[in-house]
């Protein structure tokens, strides 16, 4: 059974203009969607009363309730790389009465092949995008590009809050996991990772977003940092950061530019010990450095990516909309046509990392995929590459959110 609420409560709010009324009635209306409790959210500003102050308006909020229990299937990309996964879930909704909420999810994809997790969520009021989140998961991982599988068993504790005109998130977390492989055919340096490992970590993730869109932006800004420091217990000893920054300019004749930089390190904390292969860094791809193949840039055993401890990137991308209208069958309104240049590289020694810099460029087209994810279909040209890269000069294929 489903509600439709109409609570009578009254705030005086005072604001200096309609447009900051409106963006305050559209940020209460995207606070009340984020939380996955009503399916319907409407809101009304009316004139207050025929005979009152023209300055004073009210504001009606309508929401109905969602189902309590949910289901469904969707189509996820994993950021940055080029797999996908398809997902099952089930949901059941306002447990306690507090908007809680319990998550059962099943995912089975190309780089992840089989998944499934069980998170239990709880917002916590009066902050904004604030939440309590605890989960259980179960994964199986192969890597294309390495040739090895993982199993993955992770439980974690995570808390979300709004600060520093961002969103923070605090996270601790346990994780068991088995690193084999298939086959004779692999590296040495490979094989020695194989076993059982474990790592208990702090993570903390700030991200600060302006862009008008989050898939194809044509002004703002993004920045992200991310932090973990690994070794309370387990064999991992590391801190690890890494940093995104991205700005979007709307330039003439309906062009934007997007200027794009990362960069990241991981430090080993005890002298000696050694960074597993899955928590490396690994650059080149079509949400990387365009041009190479997926993880083609870096450290190799034979022609198997090792990852690096220092990695950096740049990006300029020039974009604009399809350039005729009427869009062909609305086509035109989620693709833009870009052209872009890359550099960087990915190294395990500081000293060698602005030594030998990779770069490319070329051109394509960027599609908008259900405001999910976005997709894009490139030719790019490697100008800069070393003897071990494996580029891929002409048409790539990638998906995801964010892209250098």
């Amino acid at each position: 059974m489903t509600h439709v609420y109409c609570v009578m409560m009254t705030y005086h709010v005072f604001l200096e203009s309609l447009e900051e009324l409106i963006k305050a009635s559209a940020n209460a209306k995207g606070q009340l969607s984020s939380i996955d409790a009503f399916s319907y959210i409407s809101i009304n500003i009316a004139k207050h009363a025929k005979d009152a102050d023209l300055n004073q308006v009210n504001v009606t909020v309508s929401v109905k309730e969602n189902r309590k229990v949910g289901f469904g299937v969707f189509i996820n990309s994993d950021v940055n790389s080029a797999d996908g996964s398809c997902n099952g879930y089930t949901t059941l909704r306002n447990l306690f009465g507090r908007l809680e909420s319990l998550t059962f999810r099943y995912s089975k994809g190309s780089s992840k092949l089989t998944g499934c997790d069980l998170t239990f969520n709880k917002p916590l009021f009066p902050q904004t995008n604030s939440h309590v989140q605890a989960s259980l998961s179960s994964s199986e991982n192969f890597s294309r590009t390495a040739g090895f599988h993982s199993n993955d068993m992770v439980g974690e504790v995570q808390y979300q809050v709004g600060g520093f005109g961002g969103l923070n998130k605090f996270k601790v977390a346990a994780l068991w996991q088995q690193i084999y492989g298939a086959g004779n055919a692999v590296p040495v340096k490979l094989r020695e990772e194989y076993g059982h490992h474990t790592k208990f970590s702090a993570h903390h993730t700030y991200t600060r977003d302006t862009r008008d869109d989050i898939l194809t932006p044509t002004r703002g800004s993004r920045f992200s940092l991310s932090t973990e420091l690994a070794g309370f217990l387990g064999d991992s000893n590391h801190l690890k950061v890494d940093a995104d920054v991205s700005k979007t300019t709307r330039l003439p004749f309906g062009l934007s530019s997007t200027v794009t930089a990362r960069a990241g390190f991981i430090r080993p904390l005890v002298e000696g010990s050694r960074v597993s292969i899955t928590d490396r860094f690994y650059c080149g791809g079509p949400g990387s450095i365009r041009g190479f193949f997926s993880d083609g840039i870096g450290p190799k055993a034979d022609t198997k990516p090792l990852g690096g401890l220092f990695h950096w990137g740049l990006g300029l991308s020039l974009h604009r909309q399809l350039p005729f209208k009427p869009y062909i069958w609305g086509l035109g309104k989620f693709m833009r046509l870009h052209s872009f240049v890359n550099t960087g590289a990915l190294e395990s020694e500081p000293a060698s990392l602005f030594r030998n810099p990779r770069l490319s460029v070329g051109s394509g087209l960027i599609i908008k995929v259900a405001d999910r994810f976005k997709m894009e279909i490139n030719y790019a040209v490697p100008l800069r590459h070393q003897p071990t890269d494996v580029v891929n000069q002409g048409l790539q294929f990638g998906i995801g959110l964010n892209f250098l």
